[in-house]
């Protein structure tokens, strides 16, 4: 397994702080941590507190699984609890709470099973700019190529974001794909997208904003001969999720690749899967080896998400000419932790050994 970068004491006692230690607690546990097993005196010395308070420390510490107090030796010998015990139920309960709240807080902002009927192009356009800017990770995106610069403004704040941008330009026999990229307002095409892909005159337009909100309606909504169609505008995962597997699966693969961007600078964090494809992918074909330190577990268990690092060795994907993958939706990263090779998906994969929930790309 690649070695992770060194990280001095005084950041892990601040990180330690951060998660509810107190500036005492985390000197006392890291004068354990570093010796495996010690006297209270020995701690006490180290840590630079009394031997009785270091009784009081280690005995809620303990309490929270981190250490172990054995009194009923002489001298008290305060023993660490291997830090993937210790951490893995920290991370466990850490699992809990964000689906604890995260329920919480999509029953309060209306995020899930929200839709709208949109009738006029200037509220579609709203809505476009609106999902866009909302974007934290991936925004999926196929419009006729006329209206490029009515969104070109937000895709390049998205671009500024490290947002992925995955935008297919349906062409007309006046204003085609090409020519639309040449006219954006940026006269930066690489500054708009991540790929960029020529689409079908007349097919639909759409939009997938991180999987959580866009729209789709016929071309003729924002089209110059805008007719009596409607918009469908959507907040529902599932939606969004169908969405682009059936875009990335039909959509997508027809047109010609017009513009791929350089690849990101390393480390990059992404809590979506496509985006850290995407960056492995160029990295790669850049030359660049690549380590990713992922936090997932395997498919099909209710075990608990763990961080897991290693070696990019593979790519299965459709993001980028050329493609290599069996269909649509097949996204995933072929990885040599030093012991084995695991196949890594997004969350919910089905055909991979792991399923992810976010991953940080970095150089080896």
């Amino acid at each position: 397994m690649p070695n992770k970068p060194d990280i001095d004491a005084a950041t892990i006692r601040g990180k330690l702080q951060q998660y509810g230690f107190s500036e005492t607690a985390a000197e006392t546990y890291l004068a354990v941590v570093e010796r495996g097993s010690a006297t209270a005196s020995t701690v006490a010395e180290a840590a630079g507190v009394s031997t009785s308070y270091v009784y009081d420390v280690c005995d809620d510490l303990a309490a929270d699984g981190f250490v172990t107090v054995e009194d009923h030796r002489t001298p008290t010998e305060i023993r660490a609890v291997d830090p993937a015990d210790a951490f893995g139920r920290l991370k466990s309960d850490l699992d809990t709470l964000e689906s604890a709240v995260t329920a919480r807080y999509q029953q309060h902002t209306g995020e899930e099973d929200t839709f709208e009927v949109v009738k006029s192009r200037p509220t579609m356009d709203k809505r476009l700019e609106s999902h866009i800017d909302a974007a934290d990770s991936e925004v999926v995106l196929q419009l006729p190529a006329q209206r490029l610069p009515t969104v070109a403004d937000a895709l390049k704040r998205a671009r500024d974001r490290d947002v992925l941008v995955l935008l297919s330009l349906n062409g007309d026999p006046n204003h085609g794909p090409r020519g639309a990229l040449k006219t954006s307002p940026e006269g930066d095409a690489d500054g708009i997208a991540s790929v960029v892909r020529s689409g079908l005159a007349g097919g639909p337009s759409l939009l997938a904003a991180d999987q959580r909100r866009g729209f789709v309606s016929p071309a003729t909504l924002l089209s110059w001969d805008h007719d009596e169609t409607r918009a469908i505008a959507f907040r529902q995962h599932d939606v969004a999720s169908v969405l682009v597997g059936s875009y990335l699966g039909n959509y997508w693969p027809i047109g010609e690749e017009l513009l791929v961007a350089r690849p990101p600078s390393l480390p990059v964090t992404y809590r979506m899967f496509r985006p850290i494809v995407f960056a492995v992918t160029l990295q790669l074909r850049a030359g660049n080896d690549v380590a990713v330190d992922l936090y997932a577990r395997r498919v099909g268990t209710d075990d608990s998400f763990e961080t897991i690092s290693g070696t990019v060795v593979d790519v299965r994907q459709n993001l980028v000419s050329p493609v290599n993958s069996d269909f649509g939706f097949e996204n995933s990263l072929i990885v040599d932790t030093g012991s084995e090779r695991i196949s890594v998906g997004g969350v919910d994969a089905f055909l991979e050994d792991y399923e992810c929930k976010q991953a940080t790309v970095r150089p080896t």
